[in-house]
């Protein structure tokens, strides 16, 4: 082979593997600006109110289904993969629980909120937990109430979602 064969075809592996390697980070979620870039937009929790964080991981491997996130039943978000949304509330005791086809225990939490406080509510989904019904492996997913510095920190990356615009789509029921 000739020199410049060699150093074409080592430039082509090389472009092919990245495109792999990008390819199989898929990317840093989806689109749209990030907690970080429009919390100062925020508006301010009211004094008589309490805030719910709900934020998910990006796993496309993990499924990207958009279940509806409740409150006492009431649909109060939708959980996006690698998204963040809030839900402002009256101080009291809520169930928070998710969508989800697969059976988990203690899968939904009960939490009591007072005024001025923030919870942060992970959503975690576990494909793998159901496999087994002959091709079919429904999404599980599981409510997680996590400490608020670590929340905080965990939604900074995280593309933001409105409460309006959270309102307005539609969810798995």
């Amino acid at each position: 082979m000739r020199p410049h064969a060699v150093t074409r075809r080592l430039r082509q592996a090389t472009l092919a593997l990245s495109l792999l390697l990008t390819a199989c980070a898929g990317g840093n979620g989806p689109p749209g600006p990030r907690y970080a870039e429009v919390a100062a937009q925020i508006p301010k929790l009211a004094p008589d109110q309490a805030r719910f964080f709900f934020y998910r991981y990006y796993e496309p491997y993990e499924g990207l289904d958009r279940p509806c996130i409740r409150l006492n039943g009431v649909v109060a978000a939708i959980s996006e993969p690698g998204g963040v949304s809030y839900h402002d509330v009256a101080p009291g005791t809520y169930l928070v629980s998710v969508y989800s086809p697969g059976l988990y225990p203690n899968q939904d939490k009960t939490v009591t909120i007072k005024a001025g406080e923030t919870v942060y509510v992970l959503i975690q989904s576990n494909q793998a937990y159901n496999q087994g019904f002959d091709n079919y492996s429904p999404a599980t997913f599981v409510v997680a109430i996590t400490d608020p510095e670590e929340g905080q920190r965990r939604i900074e990356t995280m593309v933001y979602f409105p409460p309006s615009d959270a309102a307005s789509a539609t969810c798995q029921l």
